[in-house]
């Protein structure tokens, strides 16, 4: 794994890994992918990784992605997060990574919350939602020999529901309330997902602080957050992410790395199409990285 340059760099990957029990007998299985998907995130010394589509299926070593993870990771990386549905080792969720020699996770300020009317209740669902949605969450205190800096971020990772925009819509409003009553003053807050919706869509604009032609009653947003492929790439347009295994490349974007807060700025931000030695590529979605610099 490579290790950031500088105290002063944060890296941040986020990933939908494509769920382990679909493709199962074809070339894009996820035990043909497994290791591909694990090199991947080692190789980018990333500080926080958010992986969504991810199973826990302890039962079936070959779509157990979270056990995968959490052991081809390890030691350096560390991992948060629980199944999205009522029973929180078995189903799919979205889990934070973490960098174990830089960040650690505050036990006091993490946990998994729905994107529901109940936040708190696992495997709730509210708005048309046609799968359980959640988020999870955790404040990081960074390390320097051991030793905590001082420095926090809040670091989430989701993934919103994929039918009807005014579910995703309330899905946003509910993630960036939750966030906005956990964040410090001046606190680098940063929120990775697969958001299923364009970038000028009611959920993307929503999070992003602009107004929303629909819900005129919704508030806005409490914490706006910024886009950080977009600040690095303003008028680029080949910004597609899912690609359906394809390599599809137009201006569909529906992978996200958004963040809030002072003292942190993108300098760098990249859409992965790198295929895998066999020529496939490792999931339906493209990654999408970005590199912050932090004052």
């Amino acid at each position: 794994m490579q290790n950031a340059t500088s105290s002063r760099e944060l890296r941040i990957l986020t990933f939908n890994l494509r769920t382990g029990t679909c493709e199962r007998g074809t070339p894009d299985a996820w035990r043909e992918r497994r290791d591909d998907c694990i090199a991947l995130m080692a190789a980018g010394g990333y500080d926080f990784i958010g992986a969504q589509e991810v199973q826990w299926r302890p039962e079936e070593p070959d779509c157990d992605q979270a056990g995968d993870l959490a052991r081809g990771l390890a030691p350096a990386y560390g991992m948060l997060g629980r199944s999205r549905e009522a029973k929180p080792d078995v189903g799919e969720g979205a889990p934070v990574l973490f960098r174990r020699d830089r960040w650690e996770p505050d036990p006091d300020a993490q946990g998994t919350l729905w994107l529901s009317e109940t936040p708190d209740v696992p495997d709730s669902r509210s708005w048309d939602s046609q799968c359980t949605r959640a988020m999870t969450w955790a404040r990081f205190h960074e390390l320097a020999g051991g030793a905590r800096t001082g420095r926090t971020v809040l670091f989430a990772n989701t993934h919103f529901d994929h039918i009807f925009e005014h579910t995703m819509l309330l899905q946003a409003a509910v993630a960036d309330r939750l966030l906005a009553e956990r964040a410090r003053p001046g606190e680098p807050v940063f929120l990775t997902g697969d958001f299923n919706a364009y970038e000028r869509s009611w959920p993307i604009l929503h999070l992003v602080g602009e107004p929303v032609p629909y819900l005129a009653a919704l508030p806005a947003a409490p914490l706006p957050l910024r886009d950080a492929w977009r600040e690095v790439h303003p008028g680029e347009r080949d910004a597609r992410t899912y690609h359906a295994w394809e390599g599809w490349t137009n201006d569909n974007r529906i992978d996200y790395i958004l963040y809030a807060g002072g003292g942190v700025r993108p300098v760098a931000s990249e859409i992965d199409r790198t295929l895998r030695p066999n020529g496939r590529f490792p999931s339906d979605h493209y990654p999408v990285s970005a590199t912050f610099e932090l004052s």
